[in-house]
C-alpha cells in the first residue's frame, strides 16, 4: 500500500462532523496481539502494534491459511463500530473465504491528520500480519465510511473493488485507480438514495464497472442477504441480482421534486418556527404511510429521514455555539421525526448540562443508552459534562457502557 500517497490525500479531505476523535481513555474490552489468532473467531479489538491507542476488529474465516495468500475486505463504519459489520457479515466471510478487518477508530468528523494516522496504521498493521493476495484486496464502508472506503480505492491501485453503503464518492482530484468495481448499496428510504442513484448513472455513462443494489430500509448497513449479493457482484461471482435498481417512470419524475423539497427543508430549519415544522412533519409522515402511490410514500419517507439527518447537524451546531434556544427547537423536530434515535437524548443531555439541570442530564443520558447509545468516549470527552466528572450519578452511567 502506498502510505505516502494515502497520507497526502487524507490530509486534505474533511467530512461532516458526527463524532469526537478517538481518545486513549476509550474503554477497551478485549485486546490481542499478533500471535495465536484462531480461525472462525471474531476479535473485537486487536491493538495496532505501533500505535496501541488504535485498534480494529478482525475475523479470520475457517479457510484462512497463514501459508497462502488471502483475500481481504477492509471495512470502515461511520461511527467507528468495527465489530458491528463483522458480526453481521461473518457468515459471508466463510462463504467467500474472506478476511474481514474493520477499523474501530475511523469515523466521521475527524481531521485529515487524525484520519491519516488511523487508516495508515490500520491497513499497514493488517498487511504486516495477514498474508494478503494483492490482487484480491477490497474495501467497504457505511455512510461516511463508504466515502473513506472509496477514497482508499481511488488512491490505491491494488484495491479491486468497493462496496459503498449509503454514500457515494468523496470529492477528490487526480485519482490513480479507476479500474475497481464499485457496488453501491442503499435503502429505498435512505436520505442519500438520490445521491447513489445519480452516481450510478454517471459511472455507467463513463463505462465504469458498477452496480447499484436497493433494499427496503433506511440509512444503515444492509441486511446480510443484500451484502451477500453485493459481494457476489464485486468478486465477479455473479452479474445480476434481484436487488438491482429498477426504477419506474414515476420515480424518475419525482426526483426533481424531492431535491427541491430537501432544499426547502434545509432552509426552513432556521427560517420557520416550531408550529410550521409540526404541521410539515405531520404531512410528510402521513404521506410516507398512507399515500396511494408507493413511490410518493418512499419519497416522503426519505424526506422524513432527511429531516432527521439535518436536525442532527443543526442541533450539534447550535449546542457548539451555545445557542440553547435554537437547540431546543431543533431537538423538538429531531424527536418528532426520529423518536428512537439515541442522539436525540444524548443532545438533550448536553443541552441540560449547559443549563446545569443535573437530574434532566442523567435521565436523558439514561434514555440515550436505553435507545442504543454506546459511545462512552463521546460522553466522557464532551466538555458540557466536565463539571459532572466524579459525581456518583455520572460515574454510575459511565460504568454501564
Amino acid at each position: 500500500m502506498n502510505k505516502t500517497l494515502i497520507g497526502f490525500f487524507l490530509t486534505v479531505i474533511t467530512l461532516v462532523s458526527c463524532n469526537t476523535p478517538y481518545e486513549k481513555n476509550h474503554k477497551v474490552n478485549t485486546a490481542v496481539t499478533y500471535e495465536n489468532m484462531e480461525t472462525g473467531k471474531l476479535y473485537p479489538r486487536v491493538k495496532i502494534k505501533n500505535d496501541t491507542a488504535l485498534s480494529f476488529a478482525l475475523y479470520l474465516p475457517e479457510s484462512y491459511d497463514v501459508k497462502k495468500e488471502n483475500s481481504i475486505v477492509f471495512i470502515f463504519d461511520a461511527h467507528g463500530r468495527g465489530t458491528l459489520p463483522l458480526e453481521k457479515y461473518k457468515t459471508l466471510a466463510e462463504k467467500y473465504n474472506l478476511v474481514l478487518a474493520a477499523s474501530n477508530n475511523s469515523k466521521n468528523g475527524q481531521s485529515g491528520q487524525l484520519r491519516n494516522r488511523i487508516i495508515t496504521a490500520f491497513m499497514g498493521d493488517v498487511e504486516n500480519r495477514i498474508h494478503i493476495n494483492k490482487n484480491r484486496m477490497y474495501t467497504a464502508g457505511f455512510s461516511g465510511g463508504a466515502r473513506i472506503a472509496t477514497l482508499v480505492a481511488l488512491y490505491n491501485s491494488t484495491v479491486a473493488g468497493v462496496i459503498g453503503c449509503s454514500a457515494g464518492f468523496p470529492q477528490v482530484q487526480n485519482p490513480v485507480n479507476k479500474s475497481f468495481t464499485w457496488v453501491g448499496v442503499t435503502g429505498n428510504q435512505d436520505f442519500n438514495f438520490l445521491e447513489l442513484k445519480n452516481l450510478y448513472r454517471q459511472l455507467k455513462a463513463s463505462n465504469w464497472k458498477t452496480y447499484l443494489l436497493v433494499f427496503d430500509g433506511k440509512h444503515d448497513w444492509p441486511p446480510a442477504k443484500v451484502m451477500d449479493a453485493s459481494l457476489a457482484l464485486m468478486l465477479g461471482k455473479s452479474k445480476n441480482s434481484q436487488y438491482m435498481l429498477n426504477p419506474g417512470p414515476e420515480a424518475d419524475k419525482l426526483e426533481n421534486k424531492e431535491v427541491e423539497q430537501q432544499r426547502l427543508l434545509a432552509r426552513a430549519m432556521e427560517e420557520k418556527d416550531i408550529n410550521w415544522w409540526m404541521k410539515k412533519t405531520d404531512r410528510l409522515m402521513d404521506d410516507s404511510q398512507n399515500n396511494a402511490s408507493r413511490e410518493i410514500r418512499l419519497m416522503n419517507a426519505r424526506l422524513v429521514n432527511y429531516i432527521s439527518m439535518i436536525s442532527y447537524i443543526f442541533t450539534n451546531r447550535a449546542l457548539e455555539n451555545n445557542n440553547l434556544q435554537q437547540a431546543a427547537k431543533f431537538l423538538a423536530i429531531y424527536q418528532k421525526v426520529d423518536p428512537d434515535n439515541s442522539y436525540v437524548y444524548f443532545f438533550k443531555a448536553v443541552r441540560f448540562a449547559k443549563l446545569k439541570q443535573d437530574k434532566k442530564v442523567f435521565s436523558s443520558l439514561q434514555k440515550a443508552i436505553d435507545k442504543g447509545f454506546d459511545n462512552r468516549s463521546e460522553i466522557i470527552n464532551n466538555k458540557a459534562f466536565n463539571y459532572l466528572h466524579g459525581s456518583p450519578d455520572f460515574e454510575k452511567i459511565i460504568k454501564t457502557l
